[in-house]
């Protein structure tokens, strides 16, 4: 389940742009949360992907 999550997610955020970015990340961080209790068990490259394409747009310094 997490791994098919986490590609989901992966495939999601590699096709999105400036205005479906947020949507992505909180369906996912919401699903992650809702089905694993927290996101503390988030992976740290996924932490990373959403930090990286979220300075890419311009929403994250």
């Amino acid at each position: 389940m997490k791994e098919s999550l986490i590609e989901s997610f992966r495939q999601d955020v590699k096709n999105s742009n400036a205005d479906s970015f947020p949507m992505f990340v909180d369906s996912f961080t919401n699903l992650w949360d809702y089905e694993f209790g927290s996101l503390d068990d988030l992976p740290q490259d996924v932490d990373d992907l959403v930090a990286d394409r979220a300075i890419e747009y311009g929403l994250m310094e």
